[in-house]
């Protein structure tokens, strides 16, 4: 297999007023839509994507099946790249998380505790690494781009990288910005660029 770049980029920014979001379906806000836009002219400036995939969720989905229309590029919308299903949490003020059950926060972000009717770390990370290896045997080129959420970002670079979830929460990927990664099959992923979104 030839090597191929995977750009992973995150959503732009959503009215989430310190609400903790995952499955609740948000729509991109006006900055939110400038930031993808900047991000693809960044993106599609370094070389052209050859194949997209998306999260369902409409704060990536409809910004990836623009795209995938206006380039004639073969799309792939996969459930599995939906953020983590947070249950009873999701839609939750952060604050009001942190006095019901404090230290939330730093567990989730460890992979070391499910949200109440929600899934595991473990159950994201399966379900987000299964979704990707389905999609690198049908997607085709040199440049494969995933419009997906931070959960997920930082999930697979946390597997691609070989480093554990809380050291790839490190490399924080903002709202509207990208990772890319240099992938060739049997070795190490190593990571290209990590840019935050650049409006004009």
């Amino acid at each position: 297999m030839n090597p191929y770049t995977l750009t992973l980029l995150r959503h732009g920014d959503i009215d989430h007023d310190g609400r903790l979001i995952g499955l609740t379906d948000l729509p991109l806000t006006e900055l939110g839509q400038r930031q993808l836009a900047s991000s693809w002219r960044r993106i599609s400036g370094l070389a052209p994507v050859t194949a997209i995939a998306t999260s369902p969720l409409q704060r990536c989905r409809e910004f990836a099946v623009r795209q995938a229309l206006c380039g004639s590029l073969t799309l792939r919308v996969d459930p599995r790249f939906a953020e983590m299903d947070f249950g009873d949490w999701d839609g939750q003020p952060a604050s009001e998380l942190e006095r019901a059950s404090p230290g939330w926060g730093a567990a989730l972000a460890e992979g070391r505790f499910c949200p109440p009717g929600g899934e595991s770390f473990e159950q994201f990370r399966t379900r987000v690494l299964a979704g990707l290896a389905d999609w690198m045997t049908e997607a085709r080129g040199s440049h494969r781009l995933l419009v997906t959420h931070g959960g997920v970002i930082t999930a697979l670079m946390a597997e691609l990288l070989g480093t554990e979830f809380s050291v790839a929460r490190l490399m924080t990927v903002q709202r509207g910005g990208f990772v890319q990664l240099s992938m060739l099959e049997g070795h190490p992923a190593y990571l290209l660029r990590l840019e935050s979104p650049c409006e004009d």
